[in-house]
């Protein structure tokens, strides 16, 4: 059994785990493990049931406005899934929601499959079809099955992310393209209470760890893309700037994200430290294989 989850992450597993939290978070806010990965399946188990409708509540039955990434979907992944093909193909959309990500490109896409945990969000027609997500993290879909696939922000509420990379590995096709965009710090200190707006679960990825992961299950890196300077977020959350869905304000933010890589943190503890990058996009292909 792997360690448990932290106190903060929910009244209900205060008991179970304040014994042990303290001593064992560490080695995870260094970046040298990723907090949840080592879990066993009662820990994947509780953890998915407090996420498994966590964002659904906080966007959609909380009316929280999701921002318009328009641009910098495009820009950092679909532009470059593209290169070389017709199509999108079969897509593959892991915790896509509603699907409103695949905007700007809906009319490349063959028929779109959504593997998501709140049905909440389901609406099957004849170019969707949504799938249940299933709690150890499994794919139900035959090997090599897509052409493309689209995870925007929601590996990091993934506890055994591994696992689910080499789902999406196994269930790509040869030559595939599969888009990643993360969170790399903490979001956060674990040991307090959870900042209004974050599911009950979530946490950022150490950026040398996902690296290493997504090239350790067998996928090649095509491009990374650093993006979100924390300053400029806070003037979109206050309605300042459209940074995302703006040719202008995406270049500007991957400039200073690029200016500031050298004071990459995972855990950001002083507030110099926040001036940094804290989101990377990764168009990651699965090798050809070989004749």
């Amino acid at each position: 059994m792997g360690t448990s989850l932290p106190q903060n992450f929910n009244p209900k597993l205060h008991s179970r785990s304040r014994n042990k939290t303290n001593v064992n978070l560490g080695e995870y806010y260094s970046g040298h493990k990723l907090f949840g990965d080592d879990f066993g399946l009662d820990e994947i188990c509780e953890w998915y049931g407090l996420e498994e409708n966590a964002c659904f509540e906080i966007y959609d039955q909380g009316k929280k406005k999701m921002p318009n990434n328009d641009y910098l979907h495009w820009s950092a992944g679909y532009r470059w899934a593209l290169q070389g093909r017709p199509s999108l193909g079969k897509v593959l959309g892991l915790g896509s929601g509603n699907g409103e990500e695949f905007r700007p490109v809906r009319k490349w896409i063959e028929h779109l499959f959504i593997a998501e945990s709140a049905e909440g969000y389901f609406h099957n027609d004849v170019t969707t079809t949504y799938v249940k997500a299933q709690m150890e993290g499994s794919l139900s879909f035959p090997d090599s099955f897509f052409d493309t696939q689209v995870n925007f922000a929601v590996l990091h509420h993934i506890p055994n992310v591994s696992h689910v990379l080499r789902e999406l590995f196994r269930t790509l096709k040869s030559g595939g393209i599969c888009l990643v965009k993360e969170p790399i710090t903490t979001l956060g200190a674990w040991h307090l209470p959870r900042k209004v707006g974050l599911a009950p679960c979530e946490r950022g990825f150490p950026r040398a760890w996902l690296e290493k992961e997504v090239q350790r299950t067998g996928f090649e890196i095509v491009r990374c893309t650093f993006f979100e300077f924390p300053p400029l977020r806070h003037l979109r959350d206050r309605g300042g700037i459209d940074t995302y869905n703006s040719k202008f304000w995406t270049f500007v933010d991957q400039l200073l994200c690029t200016l500031t890589n050298w004071n990459y943190r995972y855990h950001r503890t002083h507030w110099y430290e926040k001036l940094a990058p804290s989101y990377v996009f990764l168009v990651l292909r699965k090798p050809k294989i070989s004749v």
